[in-house]
């Protein structure tokens, strides 16, 4: 694992590069935390627009994916990136590949076993300041990330999901400063990437996330190795950062500011003919 730094994001856009140039290396990532800052309100959450303007010139040669925890027409909502794929619910619900001024899907609806489990959750959690239940297309997420005792209460928060998910017979996923129950068998960011590998079938692929979630997704990148010439996992670094997830990545870099750093060297490279190699 190689830790970030000028001249080690330039050693990493170069082999990126020279497969984006060929239209086959699949560029994947998370959204939050990874191409826009974890802010207080999800709903104010952005990529960068480094990372936005570098995504969009590398979808125009590359294929370019987006694979998040939120719903689909959450997710389109936000991030409204022109020929990039969107994967909504870890990968679970369509893909969608937005043109310019489309307008995002409609949410699709919970099932009534999630509006149920939401409003236990919600009667449990209800003493706990700062705890917000979310409930999604396909799970409900419990955030404390606003709780004014993160750490104290984090442990109740997930001790409260997962024995109740158990009793609904939901799966649990965890991330930063969230508990997720999410209806069994229903996949996770490493199906969603093994989905995408199968189908595109590119020489090489490169995943970027900074969660526990897109652990899946490494491992199974890392899986597919030996069938790739280019298999790179990069964490994009926090201070919630997981230990499990630096011990996965094959390079670590400090934020999404340099996660967009490193795309927008690469689709400056791509799109200037001045710097392709002679004969292409």
């Amino acid at each position: 694992m190689a830790s970030g730094g000028a001249e080690r994001i330039a050693a990493l856009a170069a082999p990126l590069t020279h497969l984006a140039r060929r239209g086959s290396l699949l560029i994947a990532t998370d959204f939050d935390g990874t191409l826009a800052p974890v802010v207080r309100d999800p709903d104010r959450a952005r990529p960068l627009p480094e990372a936005r303007r570098a995504l969009e010139i590398l979808a125009r040669h590359t294929p370019v994916a987006i694979i998040s925890a939120r719903d689909l027409a959450n997710l389109a909502g936000h991030c409204q990136l022109t020929g990039v794929l969107l994967l909504g619910s870890y990968g679970l619900e369509p893909w969608l590949q937005m043109s310019t001024g489309e307008p995002p899907p409609a949410a699709r609806a919970p099932s009534p076993e999630l509006l149920q489990l939401a409003r236990e959750l919600s009667a449990l959690t209800a003493w706990l300041d700062g705890v917000q239940v979310e409930v999604k297309s396909l799970g409900v997420a419990v955030h404390y990330r606003n709780s004014p005792e993160p750490r104290r209460v984090g442990p109740i928060v997930r001790r409260q999901v997962e024995q109740l998910s158990a009793r609904h017979r939901f799966q649990v996923v965890r991330g930063r400063l969230v508990v997720e129950a999410r209806p069994p068998r229903s996949g996770n960011k490493g199906t969603a990437l093994r989905l995408l590998l199968d189908r595109l079938q590119p020489r090489g692929c490169v995943y970027a996330g900074d969660d526990l979630g897109d652990l899946p997704a490494m491992r199974e990148l890392h899986s597919r190795a030996g069938q790739l010439e280019l298999a790179e996992a990069v964490g994009v670094l926090s201070s919630e950062a997981h230990p499990e997830l630096l011990r996965e990545v094959d390079h670590l870099l400090d934020g999404p500011r340099q996660w967009a750093e490193l795309l927008q060297m690469v689709a400056e490279a791509v799109s200037d003919p001045a710097t392709a190699p002679a004969g292409r």
